[in-house]
């Protein structure tokens, strides 16, 4: 036995060298597909509280202390090439099981065509979705968006059908970079039918973008007659390598909200014309990632108005005529992530704290510079296991009688979350 290693020892390099040497290009060569995506399970618990009056208005037959959500979701993605010609697609589906039942739902977030005629130019045509600004947790020139949700903002969201066009230029002087952006969204009762109004309406929007002297700009504009016509500017700019700011600015013509007034009756009222946002995000020496932003909700509720509205969810307990009336004034408008004027967004993330490897922690709290309340959400995640993040999350709320955090139904949540990607 010992000899016959020995020979094929030394037999082995001579069948090497005699071997021909392949290379197999294929290898190397760029896959002309993308596929991958995620499965997620969550599981929640909430504590509610019985004083508040989102409570009494979800709970009206039912006084429950606690309850509990489970969620799976899967997000599966992909793209392929034609030479110039890619296809895109994007799907999201969820089971989710409540106090309210168990139901399920499918989506398709995107599913696009994509042509390069030519160097600096580009099509897409089909369901897009787009992100303009450079806000983090809010955006308000926004324009062809869905709503964020500033507790997880890089979540996808589903988009439009549209028609995009887009031309891009680059310069040697302070002018680095040109891009001109066009969008055709079309409004119908088949087509985007939750855009706005649904009269067969054909929207325009558009963007341009400067890169100049290391700043970047964008001018935007919508028009048509699903949505208030709007213009915005936004910019970005590196003050040093780990300080960068960021700030949006959108007007809105002729913007009107739905308010519950004085006599309890629903009417339309005209709104301020515009939002504001101003930003920071810094990277600390500790690799601490702190970001900041102020949000101007120029359509927001005044206190009163809130008032008034809590005042009615409360009644709205004892009295179906009154819940019917509640849940409507709610749709209109009450019910979105934040129906007041001025908010604070703070987040900070800690990349494997104390050395802990895999492991990064932090926080994010939302507070209403109107009425003092606020959201507080620390969390921890995990991700030492291949292609696995583990999440783990609680969410407190705190504020007095007729504020925006304190009248929630939520008085915490505890969530625990894994996903699995491929």
């Amino acid at each position: 036995m010992n000899r016959a290693w020995l020979a094929a020892l030394v037999l082995l390099p001579a069948l090497v060298v005699g071997e021909e040497f392949r290379f197999d290009i294929g290898q190397y060569e760029k896959k002309p597909y993308e596929f991958g995506g995620y499965l997620q399970a969550s599981g929640e618990h909430q504590v509610l509280d019985r004083d508040a009056a989102l409570y009494a208005l979800n709970f009206p037959d039912q006084q429950p202390g606690s309850t509990q959500r489970y969620r799976a979701v899967a997000e599966l993605g992909g793209m392929y090439r034609w030479e110039r010609v890619s296809a895109h697609g994007l799907f999201h589906g969820e089971v989710v099981d409540d106090y309210a039942g168990t139901g399920h739902s499918g989506s398709v977030y995107e599913a696009y065509l994509a042509a390069q005629p030519a160097e600096s130019w580009r099509l897409e045509a089909g369901k897009r979705s787009l992100r303009w600004g450079k806000g983090y947790a809010f955006s308000p020139v926004a324009f062809l968006e869905r709503p964020r949700d500033p507790t997880d903002p890089e979540l996808a969201r589903e988009g439009f059908v549209m028609g995009v066009g887009s031309y891009v230029k680059s310069f040697a002087g302070d002018l680095q970079t040109l891009t001109v952006t066009t969008v055709i969204l079309p409004a119908s009762d088949e087509i985007n039918e939750d855009f706005g109004a649904a009269d067969d309406d054909v929207n325009l929007a558009g963007r341009v973008s400067l890169l100049y002297r290391d700043t970047d700009i964008d001018l935007l504009f919508r028009a048509g007659d699903s949505r208030p016509d709007a213009l915005g500017v936004d910019f970005a700019r590196n003050l040093a390598t780990n300080l960068v700011i960021h700030g949006e600015l959108a007007w809105f013509d002729d913007r009107r909200h739905r308010v519950l007034d004085e006599s309890g009756q629903l009417v339309s009222r005209e709104t301020d014309a515009f939002d504001l946002l101003f930003g920071l995000r810094y990277l600390t020496a500790t690799e601490t990632t702190w970001i900041l932003e102020y949000y101007r909700n120029g359509a927001g509720y005044s206190a009163d108005e809130m008032e008034r509205f809590y005042a009615l969810a409360r009644e709205a307990a004892d009295d179906p005529i009154l819940a019917e009336l509640a849940r409507s004034v709610r749709a209109a408008g009450y019910a979105v992530p934040q129906p007041m004027r001025d908010y604070l967004y703070i987040k900070v993330s800690q990349k494997e704290p104390f050395g802990a490897l895999y492991w990064s922690a932090g926080g994010t709290a939302i507070v209403n510079l109107d009425d003092g309340s606020a959201s507080i959400i620390p969390e921890v995640v995990h991700t030492g296991i291949k292609d696995w993040e583990l999440r783990g999350r609680l969410a407190l709320t705190t504020g007095d009688t007729n504020t925006d955090f304190g009248e929630r139904q939520n008085d915490w949540r505890l969530e625990l979350r894994a996903r699995w990607f491929f």
